[in-house]
C-alpha cells in the first residue's frame, strides 16, 4: 500500500496564524461547553463503529467525555450531540463564521496556498495513476478554503456537486448542492472529503454516504486526523490540535483499515504526510512545564538540534505516526 512522504517544508504559522487560531479555539470551546446547558440538544451514548472495539473512559475535554479503545487505539466522544446541533454550529456558530471570514480575505492567501498545494498535487497524482479524465466529482462536507473548486479546476471536472455542506459559504455558479439524504446515487468518479469524518455524529453513516455517491470501482479521497499520531498519543487532550467538537471521532490507522474494508472499499493509500507534528509538540512543551512524562522530549528538543527534528518528522510520515491522514480507496465493483 502506498505511503506518501512530503519533503517540502511547512511551518505552523502557515496553516494556523496565532491570533486567528487562538480566537477560533476559544470560540469552539465555548460552543462545546454551552451545549451541555442547552435542553434542546439530544445526546446519544455510542460505541465507536470499529469491529471489536473495547472502550474505556480516558478524559473530559470542553465538557465532552472521551473514550479510548485499548485494542485499536481509536478515540471518540460519547455521549455525543445530535447531527442537527452540529450542523447548526457549522452554519451559524461564531467559530465557523470566524473561519469563513478569515478564508474569504486576501491576507489568508498564504494559508490557503499551504492547504491547497499538497491537495492539488495529490489530485494530479490520482488522476495520472488512475486515468481520471474530466471526472464527475462529489465534494462532501464543508469547504471554507475553496478546495472543492480548486480540485475541480485542476482535474477539469465535468461536474462538481457539494453534499452535506452546511457551513454557509458561498458557492461559485453551476455548483449543485445536496443534503446527505437527497444526494444522487452512483453517479461520481471521485468523492473528496477533507476533514468531515472527525466532526460528524455518525462516522459509519459518512462511509455509507461516500459509497452511495460513487460508481462501481470509482475513487474516494479523504483526509482526517489520526489517533495513532504522536501528538495525540503523547499529549491526549493537551494536544494543540485537540478541540473537542473538532475531534469527535479519531480513527487510528488499524481502525481506518477495518472501517474502509467494512464500507466496501479497497484501500490504495493510507498516508500520514503531516509536516507540523514536531513543531506542535514543541509548542505544547513551551506552553506548559507540567505535562506528564515529557522529560525525554524536553531533553531531545533542547539538545537534539534541527537535524533531529527533521529526522523525527520524516519518521512520523514514513511510519504513519503523523497526526494528519489522507486516504485513497476504490469502491468495490458491481
Amino acid at each position: 500500500m502506498k505511503t506518501t512522504v512530503l519533503l517540502d517544508e511547512l511551518h505552523l504559522s502557515d496553516v494556523r496564524p496565532d491570533a486567528v487560531s487562538q480566537e477560533y479555539a476559544r470560540l469552539r470551546r465555548e460552543e462545546a461547553i454551552s451545549l451541555t446547558c442547552d435542553p434542546g440538544v439530544v445526546w446519544t451514548e455510542r460505541v465507536f463503529p470499529t469491529p471489536g472495539c473495547s472502550p474505556e473512559a480516558v478524559f473530559e475535554s470542553d465538557s465532552l467525555k472521551f473514550q479510548h479503545c485499548a485494542d485499536c487505539g481509536s478515540l471518540y466522544a460519547s455521549p455525543i450531540p445530535d447531527q442537527a446541533t452540529l450542523d447548526r454550529l457549522a452554519k451559524n456558530g461564531a467559530a465557523s463564521r470566524l473561519r469563513r471570514d478569515y478564508y474569504a480575505q486576501r491576507f489568508s492567501d498564504r494559508q490557503r496556498s499551504s492547504i491547497h498545494d499538497p491537495l492539488l498535487r495529490w489530485a494530479s497524482e490520482i488522476a495520472d495513476e488512475y486515468g481520471l479524465e474530466k471526472p464527475a466529482i462529489a465534494f462532501v462536507g464543508n469547504d471554507e478554503t475553496g478546495a472543492a473548486a480548486a480540485i475541480a479546476d485542476k482535474l477539469d471536472a465535468t461536474r462538481l456537486v457539494k453534499v452535506a455542506c452546511v457551513s454557509g459559504q458561498k458557492d461559485r455558479d453551476g455548483v449543485e448542492t445536496f443534503s446527505a439524504d437527497d444526494a444522487p446515487h452512483a453517479e461520481f468518479d471521485l468523492v473528496v472529503d477533507l476533514g468531515s469524518l472527525e466532526r460528524v455524529a455518525d462516522p459509519a453513516a459518512r462511509f455509507s454516504l461516500w459509497a452511495r455517491l460513487l460508481k462501481p470501482e470509482a475513487l474516494l479521497a479523504f483526509t482526517t486526523s489520526n489517533a495513532s499520531g504522536l501528538e495525540y498519543r503523547l499529549l491526549g487532550a493537551a494536544a494543540p490540535s485537540f478541540l473537542a467538537l473538532d475531534r469527535l471521532n479519531l480513527y487510528s490507522i488499524p481502525a481506518l483499515h477495518d472501517a474502509i474494508k467494512a464500507a466496501g472499499f479497497a484501500a490504495a493509500e493510507i498516508s500520514t504526510p503531516g509536516r507540523i507534528d514536531v513543531e506542535l509538540i514543541k509548542h505544547a512543551l513551551e506552553q506548559s512545564e507540567k505535562l506528564p512524562s515529557m522529560d525525554f522530549w524536553r531533553h531531545a528538543f533542547t539538545y537534539g538540534g534541527q537535524e533531529m527534528e527533521a529526522d523525527l518528522q520524516m519518521f512520523l510520515q514514513r511510519r504513519r505516526f503523523s497526526s494528519y491522514v489522507r486516504v485513497l480507496a476504490r469502491r468495490a465493483g458491481a
